[in-house]
């Protein structure tokens, strides 16, 4: 994007080798490429460069189990068999019986949280998969019913209570990187159309009223990124705050959903075909803005907070020199 030199330099240096690797390799081969397992497996306390690869991750769209890896990030227990690659974290999605799993491939372990028993792992994952009715445009996701699924007890409710908000934030801020890279991806696909497009003899770009639409999602798209960059900065050096990650991730479903609103007027009816690339942005942007909460969730629950506790999100003041920070 046009302020990449606004944002921090060593993430979008992360960032950008990423997207590089990611233009070449998908799934576990994409994660090798990139180091991840360095990253997260020892539950390191700088998890930037994971940050910055689910990113990539989605403005290229690419599949990996990355988001789910990085929920778990330190988790080491006896109690997992010692075959097999470390597991993937099921986020609650809608129903609580259903579960979503980014990126979850043949042969892949799947641990997941059910309150008031703790962290159990699925027995038969592919059992409990739960087939679509129809052929979609993005399988990103992979939904389980935990209803017809045999669950292992892991780790128990004491543990797992000091185990759940590193959970949420992680989960949190990684699916709000990749909606911030399907917002990339969606502006820069909107813009390119706009730019080739001729319409009475001039390129849709060249109209006034459409540089307005363009210009307004990414002044959308801008804002997300610097309260995005002040939590993955943060979580460099110290613990982020529970609430500026739930922060985060509500911004990051409500620009999505207005700048796919803007992609989908440029393009015009070109988007609602099978066919073009905006549909499977769009469907993936759409599922990811359910895990870990919706953004209208989110934003419903900031203001309960706000209304009944009193507690309410921290100001921000932006200096000329916090973006290099």
């Amino acid at each position: 994007m046009a302020d990449a030199s606004l944002r921090p330099a060593e993430y979008v240096g992360f960032r950008d080798a990423a997207a590089a690797i990611l233009g070449r390799h998908s799934g576990a081969g994409a994660l090798d490429a990139f180091g991840f397992t360095d990253v997260y497996a020892d539950g390191a306390d700088d998890l930037r460069p994971a940050y910055a690869f689910l990113e990539a991750q989605g403005s290229c769209c690419v599949t990996t189990p990355a988001l789910g890896l990085l929920a778990l990030a330190g988790f080491r227990d006896e109690r997992l068999p010692a075959d097999g690659g470390p597991p993937l974290f099921g986020v609650p999605l809608g129903r609580a019986s259903l579960v979503a799993v980014p990126g979850m491939g043949p042969g892949d372990r799947v641990v997941v949280d059910r309150p008031g028993t703790g962290l159990v792992s699925v027995e038969d994952p592919v059992a409990a998969r739960r087939t679509p009715p129809e052929p979609v445009a993005d399988d990103y996701l992979t939904v389980l019913d935990l209803d017809s699924a045999g669950l292992r007890p892991l780790v128990p409710e004491a543990e797992a209570e000091a185990l759940r908000e590193g959970i949420a934030v992680r989960t949190q801020l990684g699916a709000a990187a990749e909606l911030l890279g399907l917002t990339d991806r969606l502006l820069e696909d909107a813009a390119g159309y706009a730019r080739q497009r001729q319409q009475f003899g001039r390129t849709l770009s060249s109209y006034q009223a459409m540089q307005h639409l363009l210009a307004w999602a990414a002044t959308e798209r801008h804002q997300l990124a610097c309260l995005f960059d002040i939590a993955v900065a943060r979580s460099a050096g110290e613990p982020v705050d529970p609430q500026l990650a739930r922060a985060v991730k509500a911004m990051a479903g409500r620009v999505f959903h207005a700048v796919a609103q803007t992609a989908i007027q440029v393009t015009g009816a070109i988007s609602f075909t099978w066919e073009y690339s905006l549909n499977r942005v769009h469907q993936r942007g759409l599922a990811l803005d359910q895990v870990a909460g919706s953004s209208a969730d989110l934003v419903a629950a900031i203001g309960r907070q706000a209304r009944t506790e009193r507690v309410v999100p921290e100001l921000f003041t932006l200096t000329d020199g916090a973006a290099g920070a």
